[in-house]
C-alpha cells in the first residue's frame, strides 16, 4: 500500500515537471501541432487521479468553471464555420477542465506547492537566460535552423526584443509575469540553495520583461507589485510605490529603447488613443451589436474582420484581431461568454480575498494563496494586450493558476 502511494506521489511529481517544461520549452506552433497529444496526456493523467481518489472529486465549489465551459459552448452553434469554432472551444475546455482538477487536488499542501514553485522558477530562469542572451547577441538558433517564426526578423534587429521559447515577446512577457511571483515565493520563504534561486528568478524574470517591450508586461508586473504591497496591508510603500509609477512613466518617455516604450506619451499615442486599437473596439462593439448573446464564434473576429472594418487596404492575417483578451471574449462569445467568463474570474478573486484575510500573516497556506492571486492578477492585467487564449503556453499557464487558486475552495480543503 506504501509502495502504491509513493508511485502515485511520484507519477504526480512527474506530470508537473513534463507540463511545465511543455510550457516553457516548446514554443506555440509546437504546442499547436501536438495540442491532441497534450489533451491525451492530461486526460490519462486525470484518469489515474479519478482511480484512486476515495472521495468525490468534483465539488459544489467548482461552479464557476462549469459555469465558463457551458456559456462560452453556446457560440459554437451560431458560428458562420463551426469546424473552428468547436476546434478552438475544445482547445480552451479541455485543458482547463484537466489541469483544473489535477492541480487543485493535488497541489494544496505546502510540499507539493514548494515542488510547483520550484519548477516554475527554474523553467523561467532558462527561459529568461535565453531571451537575455537573444537580446545580447542578437541570434536564436531555434527560430534561425530549426523551427520557422513570422516574427523573428522583425524582433531580432535592432532594437531587439527577445522571443526566448515563447514565440513572440509579448507572450514571453506575460509567461514571466505568471512565473515571477512563484519565485518570489522561494526568495521570501525557501532556504540557503532555493532561496538563492527565487532572487535570481525575480531579477532575470524582471530584466526580460523590460527588454521585450512589452506594455502589458509591464503594467502586469506593476499590478502584481501592487496587489501584493496592498494584500500584505502596507498601505505607505503602496502610496509610494503608484507615486514613483506615475512619475517614472513620464520619465520613460524622454529615455531611449525600451523605457520608451513604457513611458506615458507611448501609452496613450499607442494605446488609448492608437487609431487601430480604437477601431478594433468599435469592431467589437458592432459585433456584439449584431450577435448579442452567443457571438460571432471563435476565431470569427478574424474570419469576418472585413464585415466590420471600415479599412479597406489590406490587412495581414496577423493583425485581423481585437488585440485584446477581452474585447475577443464579448465579440465572439457575446454576452453569454462574458458573463461566463466574469463569473470564473470574479469568483476567484472575491473567494481568494476572502480566505486571505482570514489567514495569519506568515503562515505557508497564506502565502500559496496570496502567489496565487498575485499570478492571477498579473495574467488578467497582461491579457488585456494580446489575445492571450489564443497562446497555448500562456494559456496553460492561465489554467494552472486557476488550478492553485480553486485549491483553496472550503469544501475541497476540507474533503
Amino acid at each position: 500500500m506504501i509502495s502504491t502511494i509513493n508511485i502515485f506521489e511520484y507519477l504526480k511529481t512527474i506530470f508537473f515537471i513534463i507540463l511545465f517544461a511543455w510550457i516553457s520549452f516548446f514554443p506555440a506552433p509546437i504546442q499547436e501541432k501536438y495540442h491532441l497529444f497534450t489533451n491525451v496526456f492530461l486526460m490519462l493523467v486525470f484518469i489515474i487521479l479519478w482511480v484512486r481518489k476515495r472521495n468525490p472529486i468534483f465539488k459544489l465549489s467548482d461552479y464557476p468553471l462549469w459555469i465558463f465551459l457551458a456559456a462560452i459552448s453556446i457560440n459554437i452553434f451560431f458560428a458562420q464555420q463551426t469546424n473552428i469554432a468547436l476546434k478552438t472551444y475544445l482547445n480552451v475546455a479541455i485543458p482547463l477542465f484537466f489541469i483544473y482538477y489535477l492541480i487543485s487536488e493535488d497541489f494544496s499542501s505546502m510540499k507539493k506547492f514548494n515542488l510547483l514553485a520550484r519548477t516554475v522558477c527554474i523553467s523561467s530562469i532558462l527561459v529568461s537566460m535565453v531571451g537575455i542572451l537573444e537580446f545580447l547577441f542578437a541570434f536564436n538558433p531555434v527560430y534561425e535552423y530549426f523551427l520557422k517564426n513570422p516574427y523573428y526578423l522583425r524582433f531580432i534587429s535592432c532594437p531587439v526584443r527577445p522571443m526566448s521559447t515563447q514565440f513572440n515577446p509579448t507572450p514571453l512577457g506575460g509567461y514571466l509575469v505568471g512565473c515571477i511571483p512563484f519565485s518570489y515565493l522561494l526568495y521570501r520563504r525557501d532556504t540557503s540553495f532555493f532561496k538563492l534561486l527565487g532572487a535570481t528568478g525575480v531579477i532575470l524574470n524582471t530584466i526580460v520583461i523590460i527588454l521585450t517591450s512589452s506594455r502589458c508586461g509591464f503594467l502586469g508586473l506593476m499590478s502584481v507589485i501592487a496587489f501584493y504591497l496592498f494584500a500584505q496591508r502596507r498601505y505607505r510603500y503602496f502610496c509610494i510605490f503608484i507615486t514613483v509609477l506615475l512619475i517614472s512613466m513620464f520619465v520613460f518617455s524622454y529615455l531611449p529603447f525600451p523605457f520608451r516604450r513604457f513611458g506615458i506619451n507611448k501609452f496613450i499615442k499607442q494605446g488609448v488613443l492608437f487609431k487601430p486599437r480604437i477601431e478594433r473596439m468599435n469592431m467589437a462593439l458592432h459585433m456584439l451589436k449584431d450577435h448579442p448573446l452567443a457571438g460571432l464564434g471563435f476565431q470569427h473576429f478574424r474570419i469576418q474582420f472585413y464585415d466590420y472594418s471600415v479599412q479597406k487596404d489590406k490587412i495581414p492575417y496577423e493583425f485581423r484581431i481585437a488585440d485584446n483578451m477581452y474585447l475577443t471574449i464579448i465579440s465572439e462569445t457575446g454576452i453569454i461568454g462574458f458573463l461566463g467568463f466574469f463569473t470564473l474570474v470574479s469568483s476567484f478573486l472575491k473567494r481568494g480575498w476572502k480566505h486571505l484575510r482570514k489567514l495569519d500573516f506568515g503562515s505557508e497556506q497564506r502565502w500559496q494563496l496570496l502567489v496565487s492571486l498575485m499570478a492571477f492578477i498579473g495574467l488578467l492585467v497582461n491579457m488585456a494586450g494580446y489575445e492571450f487564449f489564443y497562446w497555448p503556453n500562456q494559456y496553460l499557464l492561465f489554467c494552472m493558476v486557476v488550478g492553485c487558486l480553486a485549491a483553496f475552495s472550503v469544501d475541497r480543503r476540507n474533503a
